[in-house]
């Protein structure tokens, strides 16, 4: 077993207080924490993968979604950062729910968490492909980008066999790029939009094809953007038991994560649609928002910033192949997973659950050889979420009294219960905006046979189990 390296006192009381060892090592700090998290949302990955959407579906106007779905996230963050500072253990919503709601309801919970990290690993992977398709003027639909996103995946599972340390560091450099990068390309373009005095019209612009009694709903489906990206900032949790002082680090990684994606996309919403020229032509594009920024800068800028989202992407799949890798971890651990004695296992040479981190590649390459479209991919990595997030907020509500007040220094005091109903009530809405149009009821279909099917293994494994660590 693993000698765990840089586990406080306060640390070692948690572990022993859920009935755990601490197998796993410490090594994540407090930037490397919001680095998880920040990597996990990855603006510049949602942002690349939709906006293409958002203005098939909306037009320009439809940026003013991003800063509604960050107000509502923030909601669902400030729940998961309490749930995080009180219960800091690996599996996140599972280990949450599991206490909250008994063992069923967190078995389903983290059944569907891992459907979504399977899928949503090789629809963000697609952003590698797209950006290097672009780049290297491959066309949309050629069987190389398939070939570059197996690759992608490929590579990401062999970093993490060396063990979160270099995970950590590659991630964190990313972060680093992708904030610089970002600000960078926020700045010359704003710099260039008052040089040429442009009007901000264009940030009002519907779509053509939008009529009076179909603005609602279609402006709303512009709402995918920001459901798809601004999500995964409890990545942070689920690897609690690598993070130094975990309880009172992980709530701020959660909290801040949002904030400084919310606004920071925004902004570089803003200054790349108000640099639009020829709408129809960017439209009409196979890649609209790399046009926009060769358009404005050239392709040696604009090839150098390619590169930085190149890097800030792979950052995103690496940390969302270490979440699912920990959670089917934490379910192994508890003896609820198919074969968990194989995938509760842990590296002593690089303390990572190698066989979990195995099979996050295994399954990320099937779900993209199979998957009929990456808009379908892109839909249900959308939902799942909110119905994760959902789950989790409804047990906290129940018995949000009832929680360890011990770890951590967060909390949302009298406010919790309140903020907890408004986050409901704002992820009842993403969901039916995600499922109800009609373009969407395939992927909501989808969706719910892949939560449904989550009670064949559920029989087979996890019923009538007495799951000590659960009920804990």
């Amino acid at each position: 077993m693993n000698k765990p390296t840089h586990s406080s006192d306060s640390d070692q009381q948690t572990m022993s207080t859920f009935r755990y060892s601490q197998e796993l090592r410490r090594t994540i700090r407090l930037f490397g924490s919001f680095a998880v998290a920040f990597s996990f949302i990855s603006i510049t990955t949602g942002i690349f993968a939709n906006y293409d959407t958002m203005l098939d579906t909306s037009g320009p106007v439809g940026i003013w979604m991003w800063p509604i779905v960050t107000v509502g996230q923030l909601l669902v963050a400030l729940v998961f950062a309490e749930l995080a500072a009180r219960m800091p253990i690996t599996g996140y919503s599972y280990q949450w729910v599991t206490r909250l709601g008994g063992h069923a309801w967190g078995w389903m919970t983290g059944w569907v968490a891992f459907c979504f990290l399977v899928i949503v690993v090789p629809s963000v992977d697609h952003g590698v492909a797209s950006v290097i398709g672009y780049m290297a003027d491959i066309p949309e639909g050629s069987k190389w980008l398939t070939v570059i996103v197996c690759a992608t995946i490929t590579i990401q599972a062999v970093i993490h066999v060396f063990g979160v340390k270099l995970a950590d560091r590659i991630n964190s450099i990313a972060v680093f790029t992708e904030i610089v990068g970002m600000l960078g390309l926020i700045i010359i373009l704003g710099v260039l939009l008052i040089k040429d005095g442009a009007s901000g019209e264009m940030i009002t612009v519907r779509g053509d094809h939008i009529t009076d009694a179909s603005w609602i709903t279609t402006f709303l489906m512009a709402a995918l953007m920001g459901a798809y990206t601004l999500v995964g900032f409890e990545s942070a949790a689920n690897l609690s038991e690598e993070t130094v002082n975990a309880g009172s680090t992980v709530p701020k990684a959660v909290i801040w994560s949002v904030l400084v994606s919310g606004i920071v996309g925004t902004v570089f919403l803003l200054v790349t649609t108000l640099s639009i020229g020829d709408l129809g032509a960017v439209i009409d594009a196979t890649y609209a928002l790399p046009t926009i920024i060769e358009s404005r800068l050239g392709s040696v800028i604009s090839n150098a910033f390619f590169v930085l989202v190149i890097i800030s992407i792979f950052a995103c799949g690496l940390i969302i192949m270490a979440s699912g890798s920990r959670l089917i971890y934490a379910m192994a651990r508890d003896d609820v997973f198919p074969m968990s004695d194989m995938f509760s296992s842990v590296s002593e040479k690089s303390g990572a659950p190698i066989p979990a981190v195995v099979l996050m590649l295994a399954l990320g390459l099937l779900a993209e050889l199979f998957s009929e479209s990456l808009e379908q991919l892109l839909l249900a990595a959308a939902v799942l979420p909110a119905l994760i997030y959902l789950s989790t907020i409804v047990a906290y509500l129940k018995q949000r009294d009832s929680m360890p007040l011990r770890f951590g220094t967060f909390t949302l005091g009298r406010f919790g219960k309140p903020i907890g109903v408004m986050a409901a009530g704002w992820l009842l809405l993403v969901i039916g905006v995600l499922t109800i149009p009609e373009e969407f009821q395939f992927t909501a279909l989808v969706s719910l046979l892949l939560c449904l099917s989550g009670l064949i293994p559920y029989y087979l494994w996890a019923a009538g189990k007495d799951n000590e660590h659960g009920n804990s």
